[in-house]
């Protein structure tokens, strides 16, 4: 079977104003949304209090001030610039890169010589070590198990941040998908894990082993492939089962370098073309544009990367494509 990586930057937000300002480490922190009306990022510590995710701040004060934690206004800028240069270090690892959103990509290990657990630690170390960014690794032979594998990396305190689902010791996968609620596989939601429940399906194990067409009959097409993927066959992108992204990215390495500005230029608009076919899937409307180039060949140079607000929110191609 192949081996593909999901890397997922732990708390984002939070992480990035800790690299600026390390007197945040080890205390609970908070990042609030534009307006410093909601919470939209929590670290470990100010979840451990009960911040709730999402929930106005001025229902949090009390319990912010009994505790001291920390609300931090969010800037976007700089969690965009630092996103580009995590991007950038990931992609050293795997010829092919397919980043899923701001703070999480997948990388494709097939064929590579290293071991993928030895592989997913070095990148950790790196990753730490260049940018300050704390991220967690989740292998596996399909996009469900790699998202699932990235949970429990999260989950376990012991496993060094890295977690492989498609290892040949068959034990951890089976303890790792026995102590999964159904919910937590990608593309179920809270809806069909209750339905799901109400058939006997409680863990991700007990989905595993549901019959594929039955599931079929009563969920659909998804879900079936899901079970596939729940048993290492690949029958799905990551767009048939994602729900609608708060980030759209579309980026590729060039095939050859580049030195033209026109080159350059028609490389952009190609990608927002993407990125705004997906927009449009979706039904959503963008507010922000951000492009950013790194160079290949010298890796330790930082990516640049610019950022624009548009005036009003939109899915039209050829606006997009003149901000960007």
């Amino acid at each position: 079977m192949g081996a593909l990586a999901l890397v997922d930057a732990n708390h984002f937000y939070v992480a990035c104003e800790r690299v600026f300002d390390p007197r945040l480490e080890g205390r609970p922190v908070v990042v609030l949304s534009n307006n410093a009306g909601c919470v939209v990022a929590r670290s470990p510590e100010a979840k451990a209090l009960g911040v709730p995710m999402g929930a106005p701040w001025f229902q949090c004060r009390d319990l912010a001030g009994r505790h001291g934690v920390v609300a931090l206004s969010s800037n976007y800028a700089l969690y965009a610039d630092l996103s580009a240069r995590l991007m950038a270090v990931l992609g050293q690892f795997s010829p092919r890169q397919e980043i899923y959103s701001i703070d999480e990509c997948f990388l494709d290990l097939a064929g590579l010589d290293r071991d993928p657990t030895a592989r997913g630690q070095a990148l950790r170390r790196r990753v730490r070590r260049w940018l300050g960014l704390p991220v967690c690794v989740g292998i596996g032979p399909t996009r469900t198990l790699a998202k699932l594998a990235n949970r429990v990396a999260k989950q376990d305190p012991d496993g060094d941040g890295v977690c492989d689902l498609g290892a040949p010791d068959p034990t951890v996968r089976e303890s790792a998908l026995a102590g999964l609620d159904v919910g937590a596989v990608w593309g179920i939601g809270p809806r069909r894990a209750a339905r799901l429940r109400a058939l006997g399906i409680a863990t991700a194990r007990d989905l595993r082993a549901a019959d594929p067409k039955t599931l079929r009959r009563g969920f659909g097409v998804t879900v079936e492939r899901i079970v596939w993927e729940l048993r290492g066959v690949v029958c799905l992108d990551g767009e048939e089962i994602a729900p609608p992204k708060q980030t759209i990215v579309a980026s590729r390495s060039f095939g050859r370098p580049v030195s033209d500005l026109a080159d350059l230029q028609a490389a952009v608009a190609h990608h927002v073309a993407r990125a705004d076919e997906k927009l449009r899937r979706q039904r959503s409307h963008a507010r922000l544009v951000q492009a950013f180039v790194g160079p290949d060949r010298f890796p330790a140079l930082a990516p640049l990367a610019g950022l624009l607000r548009l005036p009003a929110p939109t899915a039209d191609t050829a606006r997009l494509t003149a901000a960007a």
